[in-house]
């Protein structure tokens, strides 16, 4: 579980590469760096490389180890969500229960497709900024009502 809560929500370097076409209009790729920090006992914290592609409906996170082997890939869609590590994929009937298992908390990725894009969607318990996200930075912190966590992204230039 620390291996996958330190693939999600973490600090570092990532870049977008706009809108796909062959995926469709509102489908975008996301590459850098992730940080997740929750503030649990013990305190749990990840960082990766990432790549997010899709959109809120249907997609996929993958974390890649420093080496640049994938370590974990998150898949979803309306049928709901896969994770894959090295064994057996893992099934969940949604992105949500997905995070809740992986993290011990539901993380916000509908709200992250909209703050890569710029927007600040209502996201209860969350606060973000987006300040810098001209220079390829976005940090959020969750503040209630589970867990506070520190998420922090660098997108790839």
């Amino acid at each position: 579980m620390a291996l996958l809560i330190a693939i999600f929500f973490i600090a570092g370097c990532a870049s977008t590469t706009g809108a796909r076409g062959q995926n469709g209009p509102n489908d975008s790729l996301w590459q850098g760096r992730l940080a997740l920090k929750v503030h649990s006992t013990p305190v749990q914290a990840f960082t990766a490389d990432f790549e997010l592609q899709g959109n809120a409906e249907a997609g996929t996170l993958s974390f890649f180890t420093p080496l640049g082997s994938t370590a974990a890939r998150l898949q979803w869609s309306t049928a709901g969500a896969q994770l894959q590590t090295s064994g057996e994929p893992q099934h969940f009937e949604s992105l949500d229960a997905l995070t809740l298992h992986t993290t011990g908390a539901t993380l916000p990725i509908h709200s992250l497709f909209a703050w890569l894009k710029g927007n600040e969607p209502t996201t209860p318990g969350w606060q973000v900024d987006l300040r810098a996200l001209a220079d390829g930075r976005l940090t959020a912190q969750r503040l209630a009502p589970e867990v506070p966590a520190d998420l922090k992204i660098i997108l790839q230039r």
